[in-house]
């Protein structure tokens, strides 16, 4: 599609999005900005309290959080069919809120983790709530363009906020005169991103929801479990394997940068930045590209691609370890590596969301997002513990395992997806959703 045509599109199909799905994109935006400053910095904030904060302890804050959020699964589920989906997002926004600040005022191990597992709780029922609401709140034919908006939304604020987080340290840091480095740099400007998610909460509030049926029958999730469970395996096993993968890396990345190739945090904050731009673009990219391979066609494209650029950052720690005059070289490789894969990894999630959305009973929306939060969480509460374990163990070095595992459980996740979807044909024997008609105005 020429660069015109594509632009004209997507006006289009944004002016039909409805008022209440403008409003959770313009949510999305504000709370994209704030954790993006607060992803990128808050490993190098645990860093700096401490030599008994390292890599390994950072491994176990991921997994109480993830630990958390797998605990709150079915929970959540529950929560999102029994009350008013707005007013989940709004009290999830402002324990969000809290959660995060705690993390900021009590840098102290256990209120770490403690305080850790609330903003993983809030963050997955606020998830599981969201999704469903979009589906309600859609037409058929712009449902993909939303989805994959709203994650593109979130990217693109991601990106401003890597920016930001790559130099409010020193700003605060010049301000309070210490380092940009020292935990006091790194409290003010997470700090400060706390009013940001405050701000977010506003548009929320002008959400108008649609009648509820009184005499609608709300099943418990494990009612829905026992009855759909071996259905929704299909969906879930091949989200296992890749949150397997993302757990080993994801939350190590810009340790990665830094102790592989000893980087300062502007500099990584550049690359992240990049990156958040790059991967808000392949969201943007992704509605075409499922209108013209189909959903499930275009995940296994995409993540199928990612792997070699797996391998490459792998690559690249080896070799720099091993000359670390070849540090300057392979930091650009890496970079570029990281960006790629982000992004091919990232215009996928979007697309599968709302494939698997379409694909379940409208009434089981909420389990299904749950589960799938479920899945991918559980390799975020098992891997981290295990990578940060390898980087203390091995340096800088641990990171070439870990890429190379994460690289065999992707290719696994895109060969499962390809026989349970296209090998068997099951695509022609399942149901979709073909409407929706709780659209508010």
């Amino acid at each position: 599609m020429k660069l015109p045509a594509a632009f004209t599109l997507y006006l289009r199909k944004t002016a039909q999005f409805s008022r209440n799905a403008r409003l959770v994109l313009i949510y999305s935006a504000f709370t994209g900005l704030a954790f993006g400053v607060f992803r990128f910095l808050f490993n190098f904030y645990v860093l700096s309290l401490g030599p008994e904060y390292d890599e390994a302890f950072i491994g176990t804050l991921q997994t109480v959080s993830s630990f958390a959020s797998i605990a709150m699964a079915l929970p959540a589920a529950y929560i999102a069919d029994r009350y008013s989906q707005k007013s989940i997002m709004v009290i999830t926004g402002w324990l969000s809120t809290l959660f995060l600040l705690g993390l900021v005022l009590f840098p102290f191990k256990l209120p770490l983790l403690l305080f850790s597992m609330g903003a993983g709780m809030s963050m997955s029922v606020r998830q599981v709530a969201m999704a469903p609401f979009l589906m309600a709140n859609t037409a058929d034919d712009e449902r993909q363009w939303v989805f994959s908006f709203n994650f593109g939304l979130m990217t693109i604020a991601g990106f401003l906020g890597n920016l930001l987080g790559g130099i409010m340290p020193t700003w605060f840091g010049s301000w309070a005169n210490v380092a940009p480095t020292s935990p006091l740099a790194y409290q003010l400007t997470l700090g400060s991103m706390m009013l940001v998610t405050v701000l977010s909460i506003g548009p929320l509030r002008f959400i108008r929801m649609g009648p509820v049926d009184p005499h609608r029958i709300i099943e418990l999730p494990w009612t829905q479990l026992w009855r759909h469970g071996r259905y929704f395996s299909i969906f879930l096993i091949p989200q296992l394997v890749i949150g397997l993968g993302a757990g080993l890396m994801m939350p190590f990345m810009n340790i990665y940068f830094r102790n592989v190739y000893d980087r300062p945090d502007p500099t990584i904050a550049v690359v992240f930045a990049i990156g958040g731009l790059a991967m808000a673009v392949a969201q943007f990219i992704g509605p075409p590209m499922a209108d013209k391979w189909g959903k499930i066609g275009t995940v296994i494209i995409t993540q199928a691609v990612s792997v070699p650029f797996l391998l490459l950052l792998g690559l690249g720690a080896w070799l720099t370890v091993r000359q670390p005059e070849t540090a300057g070289l392979w930091f650009t490789v890496a970079s570029v590596a990281f960006i790629i894969r982000l992004a091919l990894m990232n215009l996928s999630n979007p697309v599968y969301q709302t494939f698997v959305l379409e694909h379940v009973p409208r009434d089981t929306q909420a389990l299904a997002m749950s589960l799938t939060s479920l899945s991918f969480q559980f390799g975020w509460f098992v891997m981290p513990q295990l990578s940060g374990w390898m980087q203390v163990r091995w340096g800088a070095m641990g990171f070439v395992p870990i890429f190379g595992m994460v690289a065999v459980l992707y290719v696994t996740a895109v060969v499962l997806e390809w026989l349970f979807f296209v090998r068997q044909n099951r695509l022609a024997s399942m149901p979709v959703l073909q409407s929706s008609s709780q659209i508010v105005e």
